[in-house]
């Protein structure tokens, strides 16, 4: 999991102060939106950060998040939240219920492991015994992975085949994209590029 040094005071003020950016707000909102687009009913933001994704979730969601810090400040502005509950492999999320969540989301979040497969790996292993039906999973392309000293592990759509995440753990990728415009390349240039990959469950795990 992270360090103190990596996402403490510091860090959290850091996130706080680009959230509160009316120019910052604006363009997030896009990125958000394509988020929503496959949120299906309550939700888990799971590393819910500064909350832009949280905010705009349906009733009854709740975000996870590891820096105490940004677990207050999400606290003070209503939003339901709860501090990440940590496991060797990455998060616990055994403290919440099963049946009441449609969906996961996991932005920015996962390039944080040196250990990425087994993170996502035991995630959608969890959410199939919660009997979640969505997971997203949002990742930066190649520019913004460098970008930032904290990130470990590049994951793109490559990496999750070599490590047999595609059809995994009652969970099927149903969709994958890039955004903005749906160019792999572009991440090569563009710090801001993202891909998306959307895992639906199973029949079977249903």
């Amino acid at each position: 999991m992270a360090h103190e040094e990596e996402f403490g005071l510091t860090y959290a003020k850091k996130q706080i102060a680009r959230r509160n950016n009316p120019l910052r707000r604006l363009v997030k909102s896009f990125y958000v939106a394509r988020v929503l687009r496959y949120v299906t009913g309550p939700s888990i933001d799971l590393g819910c950060g500064v909350g832009q994704i949280l905010e705009r979730l349906p009733d009854g969601s709740v975000g996870i998040e590891v820096n105490p810090y940004l677990v207050e400040d999400l606290a003070r502005r209503g939003l339901k939240v709860m501090p990440a509950a940590e496991s060797e492999t990455g998060f616990n999320l055994s403290p919440l219920s099963k049946d009441k969540f449609g969906t996961l989301v996991l932005s920015h979040v996962l390039e944080h492991f040196h250990n990425a497969d087994q993170v996502l790996r035991k995630l959608l292993h969890d959410c199939a015994s919660l009997r979640i039906s969505t997971v997203i999973v949002v990742i930066p392309g190649e520019t913004g992975f460098r970008s930032d000293p904290t990130h470990k592990t590049f994951v793109n759509l490559d990496y999750l085949i070599s490590r047999g995440l595609v059809d995994c753990g009652g969970f099927k990728v149903a969709h994958s994209s890039h955004f903005p415009c749906n160019l792999n390349s572009l991440g090569k240039f563009f710090a801001y590029h993202e891909f998306m990959v959307v895992y639906r469950a199973t029949e079977l795990s249903l």
